[in-house]
């Protein structure tokens, strides 16, 4: 039985956590915003050695009731990959919805290496996986929970989350690629306490996202690969940087919020 939970546990979780991994910038939370946020650029970097490894902008723009979050990466190596989610914004500061997502990663000559697109409305996702030896396409209708994000989309509940002050577990739903196209429930819990993330060199608040196993977590917990995410508690709670991996089984990333009198330092802060 342990056997099986360790296997199912490993090829589930990954993709849970892959779906956040690009959240890298949607710092604006609600609706009395009009989900508005200006150009921000982030610093990539590889988080073994601290190597900046190329650079990130995410922005928000509002049009009447509905806001679109873009963002663009760029590496040194060549790659890079862009990410588009699309809005429908009510009256109220948590009616913002996500209707639509796509992720497109691109190889240096411009040919798409892994893409990811979901519909929330009619429940359609598609997944390519063009990496050497895979070559696949898969689709599939999904049932979508009300609570369901996306990639970058998924900072939105948590910043919503920190303003009001919950204190507690948060449990929501993200889409991701697994390969194939997938919903998973996840669970966000945050520090007790502020301390300074020293690539920022400020005090921030560290979150936690895992995938949410119910019962099963008493299991599967030591099995369980840990995303952290960081928001500054001076700034309205705003999104300043990440760690997990850049898409499904691919390479660790650490996202750091470019700063003029703050460069990236040592990635070995508190884990």
């Amino acid at each position: 039985m342990k056997r099986l939970v360790r296997r199912n546990a490993r090829r589930a979780i990954y993709p849970g956590l892959a779906a956040l991994i690009i959240f890298a910038g949607a710092p604006r939370a609600s609706a009395d915003d009009s989900l508005n946020f200006p150009p921000t650029n982030f610093t990539i970097v590889n988080p073994a050695d601290s190597t900046p490894i190329g650079v990130s902008r995410y922005s928000i723009e509002s049009h009447g009731n509905r806001a679109v979050l873009r963002g663009e990466n760029r590496y040194y190596n060549g790659l890079s990959d862009v990410e588009t989610s699309n809005f429908e914004l009510g009256d109220g500061p948590e009616s913002a919805r996500l209707i639509e997502f796509d992720h497109t990663f691109f190889n240096a000559d411009g040919s798409i290496q892994e893409r990811a697109h979901v519909d929330l409305k009619s429940g359609y996702g598609t997944c390519v996986d063009n990496s050497p030896g895979q070559q696949s396409e898969q689709s599939a209708m999904l049932i979508i929970p009300e609570d369901t994000w996306a990639g970058a989309s998924v900072v939105i509940p948590i910043q919503q989350s920190l303003r009001a002050g919950e204190k507690g577990p948060q449990h929501l739903h993200v889409f991701n690629c697994a390969p194939s196209p997938k919903i998973f429930a996840i669970s966000v819990q945050h520090d007790p306490g502020e301390a300074v993330w020293v690539p920022y060199r400020e005090t921030a608040l560290r979150v936690e996202v895992r995938p949410d196993f119910g019962w099963l977590n008493l299991i599967v917990s030591a099995f369980v690969p840990r995303l952290h995410a960081w928001f500054d508690p001076h700034d309205r709670w705003n999104f300043i940087g990440d760690e997990a991996a850049r898409y499904y089984k691919g390479p660790p990333i650490m996202l750091v919020k470019a700063r003029d009198d703050a460069p990236v330092a040592s990635t070995q802060s508190k884990k």
